[in-house]
């Protein structure tokens, strides 16, 4: 028998990390122009260009996300509104709309429509839990899953954050991006009471310039909210990434020499070692688990021989 878990033990890495490992970020703010699609888009990219294969959902009606990789919203026949929308019982999936924008890069786009579906799942049932089953219903999982929210609560927002286990929440330096972070935390708060759904949010400092004392004063207040659970890299202020906007390219294919690049590789870098970690934690609860049956079936036959000795020399 200890053979058996001996071997189970060495064999248990290579077969979790051959298993596709689906990590699902949603990027949130209720606070509209504070980084989020750029996050999204950049992250996405820079993930993609490290060998992750990526799929960013585009779940803003405004479509900035789709826009930011040079598509136009106008022209798409079908968008995250088909799968989202009342009576599609699965018909139109992820897989259907998904554009590959670049190598191991795919988007799944949106336009105006979608903003139809916070009026359309009022009432319905399972209405929460739609872009999970689609997430859940993929052919193929990517690595991530990388979702851009719109600017608002609602069932768009709520989907969102219900379908993933981490939400990145970009704060730029101004206290409104704080205060809008409250509502966002109230939701994430209701879906771990109501449903067990334990994300993990992490703060990111956006627009971040350290030459003035105003930057640095709200990156205090950022730390003190969200204590351990704010990432180590600092997104700065860089004109690069705002004409990103107007060329529809990431920022590593505008300007791969710009701060704004780097600062996105190392968050992409500290988003795969978190990946990594949560690899980790799976196997310590595996191999705790594992001990805990070896222990308990070497009790039972340790229990089993003792009345079989006594017997044997009774007779």
């Amino acid at each position: 028998m200890a053979t058996i878990y001996q071997k189970n033990a060495t064999n248990r890495r290579e077969i979790i990390e051959r298993r596709p490992f689906m990590k699902i970020i949603a990027s949130a703010n209720q606070k509209g122009g504070c980084g989020k699609t750029t996050t999204a888009i950049n992250l996405s990219s820079s993930l993609a260009a490290k060998g992750q294969k990526v799929l960013l959902i585009d779940f803003d009606p405004q479509a900035h996300a789709t826009m930011g990789l040079n598509i136009d919203p106008s022209d798409l026949q079908v968008t995250t509104y088909d799968i989202m929308k009342t009576g599609n019982n699965g018909f139109v999936g992820l897989d259907d709309i998904a554009i590959p924008v670049r190598d191991n890069f795919d988007l799944a786009p949106s336009n105006a429509r979608l903003s139809a579906v916070e009026q359309e799942l009022t009432g319905v049932d399972g209405r929460e839990s739609r872009l999970l089953c689609a997430i859940e219903s993929l052919k193929k999982a990517p690595d991530y899953v990388i979702i851009d929210c719109p600017p608002s609560i609602g069932h768009l927002c709520f989907n969102a954050l219900r379908a993933c286990q981490e939400v990145i929440i970009p704060i730029d330096l101004s206290l409104f991006s704080l205060r809008g972070v409250s509502k966002l935390m109230e939701i994430v708060i209701l879906l771990k009471e109501r449903l067990g759904n334990d994300i993990e949010t992490r703060a990111l400092i956006t627009m971040y310039d350290n030459r003035t004392r105003y930057s640095r004063h709200v990156l205090e207040k950022v730390k003190e909210e969200f204590g351990e659970n704010v990432f180590e890299t600092v997104i700065r202020y860089n004109i690069r990434l705002r004409e990103t906007v107007d060329s529809g390219l990431p920022i590593g294919e505008y300007d791969k020499h710009s701060i704004g690049h780097k600062d996105y590789e190392d968050l992409a870098d500290e988003v795969m070692r978190s990946g990594t970690a949560d690899v980790d934690h799976i196997l310590d609860t595996l191999n705790a688990a594992q001990s805990f049956l070896q222990k308990r079936d070497e009790s039972a036959d340790t229990t089993q021989e003792a009345p079989r000795r006594a017997w044997s020399m009774s007779v």
